[in-house]
């Protein structure tokens, strides 16, 4: 019976894992909501087809055509770093379902048989003894116990039944002075339900720092295969030049020299372009380790709109200091966990000056052992602070982590105002300097086309054509890295002030903070 019972008492690895996940999830479905509303499913094991998983057994051989909402897709799934993070939160959770445990009712059963023997006699005795216990923390700080328990023995040689004992026992500790308060008694889990708040913003602000991430390497891409193309083209052009300034020199109605002129501009372009695409193919690689995907498949982008962004940027050139400076305080999910960090700080030393107070507690007990035989007793304990030195260190070193904590927030809000100041400052002048470009691409178109007109028709020499190319190209690259520079800054002037999210379209954006009543910070 002892055999069956304890077989039955076994949890497999399947429900235990199984009941960590349902009571892990539920808490993050719970508190995502809280503080974010919908925030969609939460799982840390990776899906059972993933893409990579499918990459590598050569199911998929190439990834065409995709676009920034495909990438921030792929890397939410396979990136490693940010696996990491979800397990991260993940364990957070856990760690609450043990202090929430803790101050559950907790029960226990145990038995144990045995057979006992002396040297020198031949008498044997069997034992059993069985028990059930119960134990639960109050929130007034009352530790309350409970047992029943039963005992079976007999003597083997003398052929006797069993004779059986039975014990109820109950106990209750009551502390009236120091450690009684509430707050000290729910210390653990108050602390505990703080930390899985701190981890669910950190979560979210990572999420949204790691997709403006994965967003500046892909735009950084498309400008280098935008930088490629335009060499690619300029070489196209050199190509033909040369050619042509080849036959006018051996038809002698042009210098040798101005055919050497085009025929080296065009090996030194092939020669950017080699390493314009040996660079290129480096940043594909790297970008494929970032997303999590084996490096050796082929990957192709195609450009992303960010309309919508563009929509709603001058809103954010309108943006004064101070209302940027307010939407960050009541929004940045890193400096509010700064702010509750001080409130946790402050609760800590309530915490230590309990300790430092004379311990009183009220003991209560009784036992019954059958047969309306019951024992009881009352009394007090005291705990007299004559050497509190552990406590007296504990409660010093929590005012100092008091004023760390302080500190700590202090420095958040001038770094945070500091960066919005320069976030705002590089929007303006991104959004100049790609205005600058634009123009000196369209000057740069103009000459080129005059001095290839004037080249046909006798007025210019060849070096003239060959630096307005050059200069076009360099125009050309400039704008292309203006627009990134630009489209970038406003992304991450959006993220400094937490209106950027993640939605199932890429990033969605809060633009309604913008225009709104300015909160209060």
């Amino acid at each position: 019976m002892l055999l069956v019972c304890l077989c039955c008492a076994c949890v497999s690895p399947e429900d235990a894992r199984s009941g960590a996940d349902r009571a892990a999830y539920a808490l993050l479905e719970q508190r995502r909501e809280e503080l974010f509303g919908a925030a969609g499913e939460f799982r840390i094991d990776p899906p059972t087809d993933s893409l990579r998983q499918r990459l590598v057994r050569e199911e998929i051989s190439s990834l065409p055509g995709l676009n920034l909402v495909d990438c921030l897709e792929i890397s939410a799934e396979n990136s490693r770093d940010y696996q990491s993070r979800k397990e991260q939160l993940y364990s957070s959770a856990l760690a609450l379902t043990l202090e929430q445990w803790n101050y559950g009712i907790l029960f226990d059963f145990g038995a144990d048989a045995s057979r006992s023997g002396s040297e020198g006699s031949d008498q044997q005795n069997d034992s059993v003894d069985f028990g059930l216990g119960m134990n639960k923390l109050l929130g007034s700080g009352a530790n309350v116990v409970a047992s029943v328990g039963r005992s079976l023995f007999r003597v083997v040689n003398d052929g006797d039944g069993w004779t059986s004992l039975r014990e109820a026992s109950f106990s209750i500790t009551q502390p009236l002075l120091g450690g009684s308060a509430r707050e000290v008694i729910r210390e653990p889990l108050t602390q505990a339900e703080r930390d899985l708040v701190y981890q669910v913003r950190s979560f979210e602000r990572y999420r949204s720092t790691f997709a403006l991430d994965v967003a500046a390497r892909y735009f950084q891409l498309i400008e280098t295969m935008d930088t490629v193309g335009n060499e690619e083209a300029n070489f196209e052009g050199l190509i033909l030049l040369s050619l042509r300034n080849h036959a006018l020199a051996e038809a002698g109605q042009l210098s040798d020299i101005e055919a050497d002129e085009a025929r080296q501009d065009e090996l030194e372009s092939e020669n950017r372009l080699l390493d314009l695409r040996e660079s290129l193919d480096r940043q594909l690689d790297n970008f494929k380790l970032y997303l999590g995907l084996p490096v050796e498949i082929e990957l192709g982008l195609v450009r992303s709109s960010m309309d919508e962004s563009q929509q709603a940027e001058q809103s954010l050139l309108d943006l004064d200091e101070e209302h940027a400076f307010a939407i960050a305080i009541d929004n940045r999910l890193d400096y509010l966990n700064t702010a509750d960090a001080v409130l946790d700080a402050e609760r800590k030393v309530r915490v230590a000056e309990e300790a430092l107070k004379l311990g009183l507690d009220l003991d209560v007990s009784a036992v019954n052992t059958g047969a309306n035989r019951t024992s009881w007793s009352a009394g007090f304990s005291f705990d007299l602070p004559i050497d509190r030195i552990p406590e007296r260190n504990a409660y010093r070193n929590s005012l100092i982590a008091l004023e760390v904590a302080r500190r700590a927030q202090q420095e958040m809000s001038d770094t945070l105002r500091a960066d919005l100041r320069n976030e705002m400052r590089q929007l303006g002048n991104t959004r100049i300097s790609y205005q600058i470009q634009l123009n000196a691409v369209e000057l740069a178109r103009q000459r080129v086309e005059s001095t290839e007109l004037s080249l046909s028709a006798g007025r210019s020499d060849t070096r003239a054509a060959l630096d307005a190319r050059r200069s076009l190209v360099s125009a050309q690259n400039s704008a292309t890295s203006a627009l990134v520079d630009h489209l970038l800054a406003r992304l991450s002037l959006y993220n400094q002030l937490e209106l950027l999210r993640i939605g199932p379209q890429g990033f969605e954006l809060e633009v309604s903070a913008l225009t709104g009543t300015e909160s209060q910070g």
